[in-house]
């Protein structure tokens, strides 16, 4: 049996896992501290270590991570460019936001109460685990090998499944927790055994060496099973249809802080972990046309079933499930363009020239689309998650969108915030929504896929129905008056919940400057990220 090489690490390759490790010090570090907590008051500090080891995180990955092209490191495991950078700043946001936003998570309302309720989220464990989920994160955005992509993949999956249960006395958050965990541990099957047909096909599990494998030839029935199998653990994921089922419940059931976390951290590090993997799998001749239709029937019943299902449900966090599952089919739309580049029979690149730059180039703004809307995505649904946190008075949490009537007239600043967010989400002008759809639309329009992105056009409509329900019970109905007449108690506004309003005013800039006047720094960003990809 042949010897295989010793794996040579250059110490200077450590700096490019700061992005990654960063987060997890930081977690312990917050595990630690907790233990040294005097009272629930003084765990205020925990959000801080949070705070600090994200922003740290982010420094560090525009430092080293925003390279032209990838660079790869630590023996091949890791790759970097600006493609990374770009997918990391969605996932940095979420962690800054949800920390601030569940820094006053359980304050009692009395001013001269004693201590926090007891399934505050003021804990060492609640940080501890949040970070050590970014980290993950991170590590999936940077994977360049199918055993590092597994690998993150996991540590992002066991913390947040955690964090779904973490309060131990709801049931709903168990139930949750458990439906999260069985079906997560289900769709891991499929992902490895997609990963072993594809080492079996390319005799490789880098990314680099998976793209120069000539799968097509003898063995394009293994490569293709290969890449179907990986990409249904991908879509279970992020949640896209017929794979879509934990999420209800798992958001439910979650606090509404997690449900933020997961609903934005998941599914950026799933998408851009995907691509990274479909544009090898597609380059190593590992996508047969009939992958581009499966995921053009995906995105299709996503979108549909997602908007479908929002439109009945009067639970935020149930709303904002059924909304995130519509979002992901209007980003499987970028994948149908990603994989339509290696489709030369698909009759949208029947041109006159027929050129492989043009090819690419709807590639590469399918890429662009999906980590512009990935952005856009975060800004506006962190927005109105970090509202929903803003009101909850004694551990008492919005379980119904009456309980949002009159906000205009009681809490202006925090209707306009959710107005905002709802307005971005639904695809409005003037908001980074827009941007986001109108990019991955052009993206699908140009691989040919017209009919798919009219049905997400037709969709998009159907969505201002739920989305402005919730504008018109803010702006239109009395305080106190739910929407059948029923009284409703009316939130007083708590000064002392900075931390949450922080996140807010955060959030809500952001998706108005990424919607009206998007820097060019991060589009600079994204086309780069883009652009390295292929």
């Amino acid at each position: 049996m042949e010897a295989l090489d010793p794996i040579q690490i250059a110490s200077k390759d450590f700096k490019y896992l700061l992005p990654v490790m960063l987060p997890a010090l930081f977690g312990l570090v917050a595990l630690v501290a907790d233990l040294f907590s005097k009272s629930e008051r003084s765990r205020l500090p925990l959000c801080m270590i949070s705070l600090s080891g994200v922003c740290l995180a982010g420094f560090s990955a525009i430092a080293f991570w925003s390279g032209a092209e990838f660079s790869e490191h630590l023996a091949g495991t890791l790759s970097t460019s600006a493609f990374s950078t770009a997918a990391a700043m969605p996932v940095l946001l979420a962690t800054f936001l949800i920390s601030l936003a569940a820094a006053h998570h359980g304050m009692p309302t009395d001013p001269k109460a004693t201590g926090w309720l007891p399934h505050s989220l003021s804990h060492g464990e609640f940080y501890g685990l949040l970070l050590f989920a970014t980290s993950g994160m991170m590590g999936l955005i940077v994977a360049n090998d199918l055993v590092t992509f597994f690998v993150a993949l996991e540590v992002m999956s066991i913390a947040v499944y955690a964090l779904t249960g973490l309060d131990r006395a709801r049931s709903r958050a168990a139930e949750g927790a458990m439906k999260y965990f069985v079906l997560g541990a289900f769709s891991s099957g499929f992902l490895l055994y997609g990963m072993a047909m594809i080492y079996g096909a390319a005799h490789s599990v880098h990314f680099s060496e998976i793209a120069a494998a000539n799968m097509s030839a003898g063995q394009s029935s293994l490569a293709l099973v290969g890449a179907v199998l990986f990409l249904i653990g991908v879509l279970f994921k992020v949640g896209a249809v017929p794979f879509h089922a934990w999420a209800p419940d798992a958001y439910e059931g979650a606090t509404t802080a997690v449900t933020g976390f997961m609903s934005v951290g998941v599914k950026v590090a799933a998408f851009a972990g995907g691509l990274r993997v479909l544009v090898a799998l597609g380059a190593g001749g590992a996508l047969n046309p009939a992958v581009g239709w499966l995921l053009w029937l995906v995105a299709a019943l996503t979108v549909i079933l997602g908007n479908a299902g929002a439109l009945t449900q009067r639970n935020p966090r149930r709303l904002l499930a059924y909304s995130g599952i519509a979002h992901t089919g209007y980003l499987v739309i970028g994948l149908v363009a990603v994989s339509r580049v290696f489709d030369t029979s698909h009759s949208g690149y029947v041109t006159n020239v027929g050129a492989s730059a043009q090819l690419v180039g709807v590639g590469v703004d399918a890429v662009g689309g999906v980590l512009f809307y990935l952005l856009g995505y975060a800004a506006a649904n962190l927005g109105a998650i970090a509202v929903l946190c803003h009101l909850e008075r004694d551990g008492e949490e919005v379980d119904d969108i009456s309980q949002l009537a009159g906000l205009a007239k009681t809490q202006p600043k925090s209707a306009f915030a959710m107005t905002v967010a709802m307005v971005s989400l639904a695809g409005i002008p003037c908001t980074a929504g827009f941007i986001g759809k109108l990019w991955v639309f052009r993206a699908g329009v140009a691989a040919g896929d017209v009919t798919l992105v009219v049905i997400a056009l037709l969709m998009s409509v159907l969505s201002l129905f739920y989305y402005l329900r919730i504008v018109v019970v803010m702006w239109m109905h009395e305080p106190g008056r739910g929407l059948d007449g029923e009284e409703q108690q009316v939130v007083a506004l708590d000064h002392r919940r900075w931390a949450s309003g922080l996140a807010v005013g955060i959030a809500t800039a952001l998706t108005l400057v990424f919607g009206m006047y998007p820097t060019s720094g991060i589009l600079n960003l994204i086309k780069a990220g883009a652009g390295s990809v292929f």
